[in-house]
């Protein structure tokens, strides 16, 4: 006897709207809210971000938009805490605006 738990049974019986419907199913469960950060991981990314605005470091800051996960390396440009924006120059000279509540990482670029 094969104890396969009902997955080989299941599969011969699924339509393709069943399938199509998991699939969007599961992209959407992937697609979930990360947890905010702790406030310590707060404070280091503000510490990064003003440290390259004075020092004109070179930063990697990953971001999330509706496209999925972005990550912009280059100069920071400007921060400003007050509109959420960090505004960046990228290293192939784009310019990038990102707001402060999408951001998921902070690194220094080296």
């Amino acid at each position: 006897m094969i104890r396969d738990r009902g997955n080989i049974k299941w599969t011969a019986m699924m339509l393709p709207e069943h399938l199509k419907l998991l699939r969007e199913w599961q992209e959407e469960e992937g697609r979930r809210e990360p947890l905010a950060p702790d406030p310590q991981q707060m404070e280091e990314w503000d510490r990064m971000l003003h440290e390259a605005l004075e020092y004109g470091g070179l930063l990697a800051v990953s971001s999330r938009t509706p496209g999925g996960d972005v990550c912009c390396t280059g100069a920071v440009h400007h921060f400003d805490p007050i509109s959420g924006t960090i505004r960046m120059v990228g290293a192939d000279g784009e310019p990038a605006v990102i707001r402060t509540s999408d951001v998921t990482g902070i690194s220094v670029s080296g």
